[in-house]
């Protein structure tokens, strides 16, 4: 026989509470066991009943982002008062990146699903249950994005903002002493300029096989720069 899997939703809106339950209520293996319409309501539940997929809204009452706050406190999926902490699915209408990012990594949370998409739940329900990680397709390429911006930003850090005029110009088409020339510096001092940054390359993207020759191609160095967003 399958096993039953407990949900519990945390959810302000009373309509799409009820719906939810309803549409859970169609499938043989889970069994809502329970909800609540915010935070505290929540945790006065969850010292008398045991759940195994918390379903939970993002933004609730009149408390921004007390979803997340949960989460936080529920993070990690460890082990409670009460026993082992439920596995949080995020329902959301909230599509802005770094807080979808945020809420899957800082809180740590199973799947992050937004509300149009309550067909989906179910399956999600059961993955988070079973310990499968996913992140569902309503908030991946947020999450992407967020992961990508957050790395470029992180990289263009350790790259000065003289080294960045000089690969702007190299990418212009001036040559090496041309620089020099325009900026007031020796040849020596742009060449050195130019080494750090290719040792900053190189740190960042140790399997790129061009990166570990002791000669750089200026070429590929500028063409990696605009990918990156360096220039």
């Amino acid at each position: 026989m399958e096993e039953t899997i407990r949900v519990f939703i945390c959810e302000d809106d009373p309509v799409f509470r009820r719906l939810l339950a309803k549409r859970l209520a169609r499938e043989p293996d889970l069994a809502v066991v329970g909800d609540a319409d915010g935070k505290e309501t929540l945790l006065a539940a969850m010292r008398s009943v045991s759940f195994d997929v918390l379903l939970l809204d993002l933004n609730l009452t009149d408390k921004n982002m007390e979803g997340l706050e949960i989460a936080l406190e529920l993070r990690g999926g460890g082990t409670g008062e009460h026993g082992p902490l439920p596995k949080i699915i995020v329902l959301s209408s909230v599509e802005e990146e770094e807080i979808v990012a945020h809420t899957l990594g800082f809180g740590r949370v199973a799947n992050y699903i937004t509300k149009e998409f309550t067909d989906d739940i179910p399956s999600a329900v059961r993955d988070a249950f079973r310990g499968r990680s996913g992140i569902h397709h309503s908030a991946a390429g947020m999450v992407l994005n967020a992961l990508g911006s957050q790395q470029e930003r992180e990289l263009r850090k350790k790259i000065t903002p003289k080294q960045v005029q000089i690969l702007k110009l190299q990418a212009a088409g001036y040559s090496r002493k041309e620089i020099a020339d325009l900026l007031f510096y020796s040849e020596y001092t742009i060449n050195n300029e130019l080494c750090k940054v290719s040792s900053v390359l190189k740190g960042k993207f140790p399997y790129l096989e061009w990166l570990r020759l002791k000669k750089h191609n200026s070429r590929e160095i500028l063409q990696l720069a605009k990918q990156l967003h360096i220039i």
